[in-house]
């Protein structure tokens, strides 16, 4: 894995707009040319009996609901449990950094090279001293680490002196000028950080499937073991809602939290 580059907040709602239509343009045109591959790469009677969908799989099998419950409740835990440890480990982490700042660079060097660990490598070794669930998450939480510090870090260094010297000026000491001028303005950012850090866990947690998890990732990894592309399509498609869904989620909260960064942007 590479390190990710710091996200930013400032980006255009345009751009941002543009970007997703070309993920999902992107995204449409790759399962349209896999659909039509596998339907053409097949003997009629093997689409007869393996088609891309089997409709009595999803609505008529019984276990099948338990089942895709089961899984996305586990993908959804496997996300919001390693992004919230790390959101608080990173907090303490970037509060040294900005307190002590010579140790910036070794903080972010440790959490890149976390980050650059692979994930199978990683799941492997942790497994052989923990149980599943505790291995993953622990693996998860390491993964969140850069992008979180990177973004609090830059939050806070991104806020205008001229906001800081006009705390100064009336009379704040230097916790009531973090909690009300430096966090909120910061804001932004870190919260674009732990969205980034959540929709990118989500394509993670697929790789626990090494060790009996996976999340909605089960669905695929099983579906290619038995050659049966429904189970391919459904978890492919589960994972791509629960990234998308949780985006669009913290996307809202963030301009809820944020009310004032889009009136900023609007003048």
């Amino acid at each position: 894995m590479t390190a990710p580059a710091l996200a930013s907040g400032t980006r255009s709602p345009g751009t941002r707009r543009w970007v997703a239509y070309g993920v999902l343009a992107v995204a449409i045109l790759a399962f349209a040319a896999w659909a039509w591959s596998r339907v053409h790469g097949l003997s009629e009677d093997t689409q007869a009996t393996n088609p891309i969908i089997r409709w009595e799989w999803l609505f008529t099998r019984e276990r099948t609901p338990d089942e895709l419950w089961t899984r996305t409740k586990q993908h959804l835990e496997l996300t919001v449990v390693p992004v919230v440890l790390g959101t608080a480990i990173a907090a303490v982490l970037s509060a040294i950094a900005l307190r002590f700042r010579w140790t910036v660079g070794p903080i972010t060097t440790f959490a890149g090279f976390l980050y650059t660990i692979p994930s199978l490598a990683l799941f492997g070794v942790l497994v052989t001293y923990n149980s599943n669930w505790t291995a993953a998450v622990i693996a998860l939480t390491s993964y969140t680490l850069l992008i979180l510090v990177r973004n609090m870090v830059a939050g806070i260094d991104g806020v205008p002196q001229a906001a800081i010297d006009a705390a100064d000026g009336l009379g704040m000491g230097r916790v009531q000028r973090f909690f009300k001028v430096e966090l909120p303005l910061a804001l932004p950012v870190i919260l674009t950080g732990i969205r980034v850090a959540t929709v990118t866990t989500i394509g993670l947690v697929g790789i626990s499937a090494v060790i009996q998890l996976g999340g909605v990732a089960y669905f695929i990894f099983d579906g290619y073991r038995r050659e049966f592309t429904t189970e391919v399509v459904v978890g492919s498609g589960l994972a791509v809602l629960l990234a998308v869904g949780l985006d669009l989620l913290l996307r809202l909260v963030e301009r809820l939290a944020t009310p004032w960064s889009r009136r900023a942007g609007l003048r």
